[in-house]
């Protein structure tokens, strides 16, 4: 079927109030496909989006519709008032960056259960406005999409917080048993480079940590780059030689070129005990 060349080819409310047919879904998303030369009107996208059914093309509708702009938000906030918590709604209020967008997704937090994860990170565009306590309840259930959400959140606070408060809202997520959440707070704790936050990453150098967590340290403390960091990533290097992590280790000691005389100075010392070890040294 040829794509239709005029807007009044994709349906409107006046012609078709029904929800769309299979075909006119096929046209619609045809027609989005070739943007640029037949936009739609935020007003047409929004007449269109209660009557899609294919998920797929209520969420490219939906962030159409909240690309358009902070205006758009007199035309969402009735679709939210029509169909409640959807997924194409929550993407176009986290794209329209409107202060009421920001109220309405807040308002819909605790009640949007497996939603949750999805209007969190809709809300991370408003950063340090969204409160620590909503921050904390995230990081603090049990369901994976929910912590990852909430570390996202936590990022616009982790230069603010005091560092003990940092780690007593993510001790419990190093020891989660989804590597994905143990790495994501990893990251999230390189940007700092208190001695207390670099030995809880290096608490995670374990051999039998989950997969790519301890490399995933050791990676986090070689990127903080202080002397401190250098310090950690040296007081491992004893336990890991001639294991697993060895090379992971040594690469990052390797490029520790400002403390190049602490790196050679101290394993040195431990290449007397691993005598096979010590070419490596002298290539350092």
């Amino acid at each position: 079927m040829l794509l239709p060349s005029t807007p009044t080819a994709v349906p409107s409310r006046q012609l078709s109030p029904a929800p769309l047919s299979e075909e006119e879904e096929g046209l619609l998303a045809q027609r989005l496909g070739e943007w640029r030369r037949h936009p739609l009107s935020p007003e047409h996208i929004a007449d269109l989006l209660p009557r899609i059914s294919d998920p797929s093309l209520a969420l490219a509708l939906g962030e159409r519709l909240g690309m358009a702009g902070p205006t758009t938000i007199t035309l969402l906030l009735p679709l939210c008032r029509q169909q409640g918590i959807t997924q194409p709604l929550i993407r176009a209020l986290s794209l329209c960056h409107h202060p009421r967008a920001r109220d309405q997704l807040l308002a819909w937090l605790p009640q949007a259960g497996e939603s949750g994860p999805a209007v969190l990170e809709a809300l991370a565009c408003w950063g340090n406005q969204i409160d620590l306590a909503i921050i904390e309840q995230a990081l603090q259930a049990p369901g994976r999409a929910f912590r990852l959400a909430g570390l996202e959140l936590l990022t616009f606070r982790n230069r603010s917080l005091p560092a003990h408060h940092l780690l007593e809202l993510t001790a419990p997520l190093l020891k989660d048993l989804r590597a994905e959440v143990v790495i994501a707070t990893l990251r999230l704790l390189q940007r700092r480079s208190e001695v207390t936050v670099l030995s809880a990453i290096g608490s995670c150098i374990e051999l039998d940590a989950l997969p790519g967590v301890a490399e995933m340290a050791i990676q986090c403390l070689g990127c903080i780059g202080t002397e401190e960091s250098c310090q950690q990533l040296l007081a491992q290097a004893d336990r890991l030689f001639n294991t697993r992590l060895e090379q992971p280790l040594r690469r990052q000691l390797e490029a520790q070129v400002p403390y190049k005389h602490l790196v050679i100075q101290t394993l040195e010392v431990l290449n007397s005990s691993f005598p096979s070890q010590s070419s490596q040294v002298d290539g350092m």
